[in-house]
C-alpha cells in the first residue's frame, strides 16, 4: 500500500501511539495519557495494530502522528525503516521509539535508559558486577545499558551459543546456566518470558544465592511480583519490578517526542493503577 496524500489528518489533537501486534495489552496508552492530561496538552497516545509495518508507518504518517512507540514483534524491522537512528539502538540492533521529521521516521532505543534508570534509583551501577539472564533482544538492550553505566557485566543463558554471541557483541563476560550461582554479583536481571502469568523457568536458583546486598530487577511485570522477585525478596534483597522499566523508557520517550520533561508522578501513578486492574493478564512491552 502506497499512501501519498492523507485523506484526512488531526488538525485539533497531537496523535501518539504504541504500534505492535498484538497491542491491545499495552499498558503505555494509560501512561503516556495521564501524562498529556496532566499537562494540559491536546494530544492522544492509541493502541495500533498492523500486519505490515511499511505500510502502517506510511498511513500513520499520512494521517499526522507525531511518535509511536513500537513493541514486538516491530524493534528491528522500524529500525531498518528509519532514516537515522541513535547510536545505541545500532549497537543494540532495535528501536523502540520513532518520532516523525520531515525527512521522515526517525529513531530511537530507550529500553537500555529504561532499565538504568530503574536500577539506579536503588544504586550506582559503576564498578558493580551484574548477572543477567537471558540473551534475546530484551537482554541486548539491558546489557548495553549496564555496561555504558559502568558494570562489569556476566551473561547466563541456557542455549550457551546465544550468550556467547552476545557477550562478544556487546563486550562483556558469560557463564553456563549450571554454574551462575558462583558469579557474586550486586545486581541481577531476568530478562526472559520466564514467570510471565505462570511460565516455567528454565533455571533454578539456589536458595543461598540471593542476598540483602543484592538489587534485583525483573523486566516481566504480569505478576508484579515474580517467583523471581519473590524468593530474591524473601532473601533480604532490593527488588525492582518491570513496571519501574517501563515507565522510564515512557519518559524518556515522552522528553524526545515533545523536548520538555515528562510528569514522572502522574505516569507511574496510571502506570501502577492500570497494572492493577489488568492483574493476572499476561502483558509486555
Amino acid at each position: 500500500m502506497e499512501v501519498t496524500q492523507a485523506a484526512v489528518r488531526s488538525v485539533q489533537h497531537d496523535l501518539f501511539g504504541v504500534l505492535g501486534r498484538p497491542a491491545g495489552h499495552s499498558l503505555s496508552p494509560a501512561m503516556m495519557q495521564a501524562a498529556f492530561d496532566v499537562l494540559g496538552l491536546k494530544a492522544y497516545y492509541l493502541a495500533l495494530e498492523a500486519d505490515d509495518l511499511a505500510e502502517a508507518l506510511a498511513a500513520l504518517d499520512a494521517v499526522g502522528f507525531r511518535g509511536l512507540s513500537v513493541t514486538v514483534p516491530f524493534k528491528q524491522e522500524a529500525m531498518k525503516l528509519c532514516v537515522h537512528v541513535d547510536a545505541a539502538a545500532q549497537r543494540i540492533g532495535a528501536v523502540n521509539t520513532l518520532r516523525r521529521t520531515q525527512g521522515g521516521w526517525e529513531g530511537r532505543n530507550t529500553d537500555w535508559l529504561g532499565a538504568v534508570r530503574a536500577l539506579e534509583r536503588q544504586l550506582s551501577l559503576q564498578g558493580v558486577t551484574a548477572l543477567v539472564f537471558g540473551a534475546g533482544g530484551a537482554a541486548r538492550g539491558v546489557v548495553y545499558g549496564l555496561t555504558e553505566a559502568g558494570a562489569h557485566v556476566v551473561i547466563t543463558n541456557r542455549t550457551e551459543d546465544r550468550a556467547r554471541e552476545l557477550a562478544a557483541a556487546l563486550p562483556c563476560s558469560w557463564v553456563p546456566m549450571e554454574s551462575f550461582h558462583r558469579v557474586k554479583p550486586q545486581v541481577v536481571v531476568q530478562t526472559t518470558s520466564a514467570g510471565m502469568s505462570g511460565r516455567p523457568y528454565a533455571f533454578r536458583v539456589p536458595q543461598n544465592f540471593f542476598t540483602p546486598q543484592m538489587v534485583v530487577m525483573d523486566i516481566v511485570y504480569s505478576p508484579l511480583e515474580t517467583p523471581f522477585l519473590r524468593q530474591a525478596k524473601a532473601a533480604g534483597a532490593r527488588v525492582v519490578d518491570g513496571l519501574e522499566m517501563l515507565l522510564y523508557q515512557g519518559i524518556e520517550q515522552f522528553s524526545w517526542w515533545l523536548n520538555r520533561p515528562a510528569p514522572e508522578a502522574a505516569m507511574r501513578q496510571a502506570l501502577r493503577r492500570a497494572a492493577h486492574e489488568r492483574k493476572g493478564k499476561a502483558v509486555h512491552e
